[in-house]
């Protein structure tokens, strides 16, 4: 084994692992104030999509994945370790490798989603459109260290029993290894009706999901639309408490769907029946982006909403916690005659001169000690933001942290963050262009970068000889 490798390895070990002895209250100021590393995976991929990121298994790998425009393959990366060499990405410590499905649709990938088998295997599942018109999901089953364990393939959702056509990537959560998911599926013709459809587990065999047959997934219909009323797509969370929530837009409002029974002054409005859920509003103001990212902690009282806001005067990149009460957003019931607003609005960026905000991508997970963690693109560059509280900051607000870009380059795009059990943070992202300075003679590379930034607690070792 390579000297160079075995030192990495250790150190990935404690840094991801965060076998570090701190005090559970100064963690996140801890982590929040540790420096991100920027690396480039491949100089030169076109076209990517779909791109999400994850820890993996018991050792809490970063990895990442994403598509390409008229391909069929879904492409990964991850850490090299000790039993997998790595083949890309800087000193080839990283392993870049695809596999592909000859019925897979483009652009119709979920984030990767993952899960413990048990103390020495986990799972990584996606879910995607085929050309058969159907749902199909994908598991590919992993050792600890990496190695290739056994994948498999199954049909979940036969499309033309909603509409015929996935409109967009899913969102997709592994519960006990088993697919629960959230999909936007839309009819054909002149005025399409749009369905949010959310599939979950039951282990009773039904007809819900499937034309023919019986499947023991159930598959309901939360909220449909019309043509001018379409859904964007959909952003769904299972939290250990087994809280369920589903953020997205709708007729220019972000909505927020959620199991619920009837009670006074809060009555289930949604999903079928129409007395199994409630959907409410979060925002309608002014103008709202498509783009929503919804995250849960480790409970029901950990929830973030990431969205873009465009009014006449300020674009803005907003945050919607979940307070229970008292809040300025997000009206969910009556007391008396009096609303009540369970959520709390909040601007993390703001300015009037970025045009193209709504179709910004966001990104959010909340870290160990409950505080979001939003990783963005704004004005060329890749930031991330979280409320000042996570470093001790007794002021309200959030603070935005630069992590990768300069006044001159073009970076950030397809963000996606990952926070593992230590808060340390892992971001996949896009830079389309790189340029070292302002200045005429500095070259420009046009070549889409795929990178990567990771954050790591600093770890000494002695010098290792032959």
């Amino acid at each position: 084994m390579k000297t160079k490798q075995a030192t990495l390895l250790v150190i990935v070990m404690v840094l991801l692992l965060g076998v570090i002895s701190v005090d559970a209250a100064s963690l996140s100021s801890l982590v929040a104030n540790l420096p991100w590393t920027t690396q480039r995976i491949d100089n030169d991929e076109p076209d990517v999509r779909n791109l999400s990121t994850a820890f993996v298994g018991k050792n809490q790998i970063p990895m990442l994945s994403y598509t390409k425009t008229g391909s069929n393959k879904i492409y990964q990366a991850h850490l090299e370790t000790d039993a997998v060499t790595g083949n890309c990405g800087p000193e080839d410590r990283w392993y870049c490798m695809n596999w592909s499905d000859s019925i897979l649709v483009e652009g119709t990938v979920s984030n990767i989603s993952t899960f413990l088998y048990g103390p020495d295997t986990f799972g990584v599942k996606w879910v995607y459109g085929t050309t058969e018109g159907t749902l199909r999901g994908a598991t590919v089953e992993m050792w600890n260290d990496m190695t290739f364990v056994t994948q498999s393939w199954e049909d979940l959702i036969d499309l033309g029993k909603f509409g015929g056509i996935l409109a967009g990537g899913p969102s997709l959560q592994v519960v006990g290894g088993w697919y629960r998911a959230a999909v936007i599926i839309r009819s054909g013709g002149d005025f399409p009706t749009y369905k949010l459809v959310y599939m979950h587990k039951t282990g009773i065999l039904n007809t819900s999901c499937v034309t023919s047959g019986s499947s023991y997934y159930q598959c309901d219909v939360i909220e449909e639309a019309i043509n001018y009323n379409s859904i964007g797509e959909p952003s769904l969370q299972v939290a250990q408490d087994g809280t369920v929530g589903i953020a997205y837009y709708r007729n220019g409002a972000i909505r927020y769907a959620y199991p619920h029974t009837s009670e006074i002054g809060r009555p289930a409005n949604c999903g079928p029946g129409d007395n199994t859920w409630r959907c409410i509003t979060i925002s309608d103001a002014d103008t709202i982006g498509p783009n929503v990212k919804l995250a849960i902690g480790k409970d029901s009282s950990e929830r973030g909403i990431v969205f873009g806001h465009d009014s006449i005067l300020l674009d803005e990149i907003v945050h919607a916690e979940y307070v229970g009460s008292g809040g300025n957003c997000g009206a969910d019931g009556f007391f008396g005659m009096s609303t009540i607003y369970r959520w709390q609005c909040e601007t993390i960026r703001g300015t009037g001169t970025v045009s193209d905000i709504l179709d910004l991508p966001f990104s959010i997970d909340i870290d160990p000690e409950g505080y979001s963690v939003v990783a963005y693109k704004f004005e060329d560059k890749l930031w991330v933001s979280y409320p000042k509280a996570r470093v001790g900051d007794p002021a309200s607000g959030w603070m935005a942290q630069a992590v990768d870009g300069n006044d001159f380059s073009d970076t950030g795009d397809l963000a996606s963050i990952s926070l593992n059990n230590a808060g340390l943070g892992f971001i996949g992202y896009m830079q389309p262009e790189l340029r070292g300075c302002g200045d005429p003679w500095c070259i420009i590379d046009k070549s889409p970068n795929l990178k990567v930034a990771l954050q790591w607690f600093k770890v000494y070792m002695p010098a290792i000889l032959h």
